[in-house]
């Protein structure tokens, strides 16, 4: 039994509310677009959805819903938020911060002798089968799941004077549901600048997309376009599917993609988890750990460069090759391990390696450069190379 010792504990869960006390319009305006239209949002500790607009304007609609908040709370609450957007010169910025963090949803427990929750409620299934094979629509699945906010709740429990477990009567905690959603027409270029922050994008995007994220929540459906340059630091990130573009992952512990096809992606000290490889990808990382799931029929040809990086490796069902080349790496080949000792010059050397068996569809080549690494290989044989060869 897990015990928290605080008078007031708040939970930022995203998930769905049905009936509030009381709705408070923050802000609301409309802006005329046309092709040229670019827009610039400037978000911190804000909770963000964004919709495609089908009427070429961009639509600003921000309100919050409480649940046994006093006026004088919610006006405390609400005297923290600053919110204004302005067009100038076919240009929309919109500035949108609080002083303190507003999720999307929030429940707070006044709990002066603590809370309860069993200590094993995090061993979830997605953290012990992390050796085993996924699909992609199981990683998808795992991405729109909000099954854990449920669970958080039914499973919390306040201790009473006597340290005894008592249910939570959800009709007397305190709640609140922000909603910004904004409405962007397909064809306006978007910028956000945010600190922690949850962005939501509810449609597949089209749009070009600049995002740099520090701290917080990113979620989408599909990604596509080649011009996309994405940076998520020390936040969550979880799409769909990834089409085209340049993502930079740094401290994010909780990524998982459903597919990613021609894009370049940067990364360190990530956990990421891609139900499938499609075509031209390339990918550069120090110390992070990658899951490749599955592979297309033909996705070409894949490059990963990487130093002191744990990869979990599942072999394409199609015909395919393997080359890797580095130093000092580890390579789990089911229950083997194997060490392949450093040079004593440094230099790098082709440690494994696997040919095409000539059989069926060719579905690509798979080129790990890899130095100070561990792989760990599942189901396929392959050929491991003498470096004095």
């Amino acid at each position: 039994m897990k015990l928290f010792k605080s008078k007031i504990l708040v939970l930022m869960l995203i998930t769905s509310i049905t009936t509030f006390a009381q709705n408070e319009l923050i802000y609301s305006k409309i802006f005329d677009t046309n092709s040229s239209t670019t827009a610039i949002f400037n978000l911190e500790n804000t909770a963000v959805a964004i919709e495609e607009s089908i009427d070429d304007k961009i639509h600003f609609d921000y309100k919050i819903e409480f649940k046994n908040y006093s006026k004088k709370e919610i006006k405390s609450f609400l005297d923290n938020i600053k919110v204004e957007a302005t067009m100038f010169e076919n240009n929309i910025t919109l500035d949108a911060k609080s002083a303190t963090k507003v999720s999307q949803t929030s429940y707070a427990f006044d709990t002066p002798f603590g809370l309860t929750l069993e200590s094993d409620f995090f061993k979830t299934d997605s953290m012990t089968q992390k050796s085993m094979r996924k699909s992609k629509d199981s990683i998808i699945k795992l991405i729109n799941d909000e099954s854990l906010s449920k669970v958080i709740l039914k499973s919390v429990k306040f201790l009473d004077n006597d340290n005894n477990e008592k249910p939570i009567d959800f009709d007397k905690v305190k709640m609140y549901k922000s909603q910004f959603v904004i409405k962007l027409p397909n064809s306006v270029s978007l910028k956000i600048n945010a600190k922690e922050s949850q962005i939501t994008f509810r449609n597949d995007m089209t749009n070009e997309l600049s995002i740099d994220l520090n701290k917080g929540l990113f979620k989408a459906k599909k990604l596509i376009n080649n011009y996309n340059k994405i940076k998520i630091v020390k936040a969550s990130f979880k799409s769909e599917k990834i089409v085209g573009g340049n993502y930079d992952f740094i401290n994010v512990s909780n990524g998982l993609i459903g597919s990613i096809k021609n894009i370049k992606i940067n990364s360190e000290l990530s956990k990421l988890e891609i139900g499938e490889i499609e075509k031209n990808i390339t990918i550069t990382d120090f110390n992070s750990e990658y899951w490749f799931y599955n592979w297309s029929t033909d996705f070409g040809r894949f490059n990963l460069y990487s130093e002191y990086s744990k990869i979990h490796y599942f072999y394409p069902e199609s015909d395919y090759s393997l080359k890797v080349v580095g130093n000092n790496t580890v390579n789990y080949l089911g229950e083997t391990k194997i060490t392949m000792q450093p040079t004593k010059n440094g230099k790098k050397f082709k440690m494994m390696e696997r040919k095409p068996r000539k059989e069926g569809v060719f579905a690509g080549a798979i080129n790990f450069d890899i130095v100070h690494g561990v792989i760990y290989s599942y189901d396929d044989p392959i050929i491991l190379i003498n470096k004095d060869n």
